[in-house]
């Protein structure tokens, strides 16, 4: 048997393995990154097109990915997220997101979806409701932090002025947009529901 030290330690390895798998980890420490303080969840719900994001091992593969969003209750929303697979199959996968704070950190939003457990923190940086939107999380552990990051639109393209725009919110929240890769949407792709 490990010792109460020994297994913290072992466990906090464990997760920081996990989250390697799931999403970005690199050396360093979250930037003091804020959401949104006027974030209105009602006008943010409908479609959103992802255009860029932090790879996570979650979408690897994936393409036309494309997020749903609708109130079904005060402060709380429904997520479909959906695309297409490696494979040419499409996927989906739904659940639903509530703000904990939402008189004083209304872009702050608590995710979970039906086939995970618990719920992962999504902070709506900032957005136009109508062009783009900006969506990040960091957690540090340790000498360590993982983050995600999404740039979404309404469209499933942004002009290049768009683009850097949203590119802009990021780097002015202190987040390394070096890593920040295209997803792939076009005429082609095959959008459901």
């Amino acid at each position: 048997m490990f010792s109460p030290l020994r297994q913290v330690v072992l466990l906090t390895g464990v997760m920081a393995c996990i989250n390697a798998a799931v999403v970005r980890n690199s050396r360093g420490t979250c930037p003091p990154f804020t959401s949104k303080p006027d974030f209105d969840y009602l006008q943010y719900a409908g479609v959103w097109f992802e255009i860029e994001k932090i790879p996570v091992s979650f979408e690897e593969g994936m393409t036309c990915i494309r997020a749903i969003y609708d109130e079904i209750a005060p402060n709380v929303i429904s997520v479909l997220n959906t695309a297409v697979l490696a494979d040419g199959n499409l996927t989906d996968i739904y659940g639903s997101a509530y703000q904990p704070y939402p008189e004083t950190e209304p872009g702050h939003l608590i995710v979970s979806f039906n086939a995970r457990a618990g719920g992962a923190d999504y902070y709506v940086l900032d957005t136009d409701y109508v062009t783009y939107a900006a969506v990040y999380n960091c957690v540090s552990i340790g000498e360590f932090k993982v983050e995600y990051a999404w740039i979404l639109a309404r469209a499933n393209s942004l002009s290049p002025e768009e683009l850097t725009f949203a590119r802009n919110v990021f780097i002015a929240n202190g987040v390394d947009i070096s890593t920040f890769e295209p997803t792939y949407q076009d005429s082609k792709c095959v959008y459901f529901p």
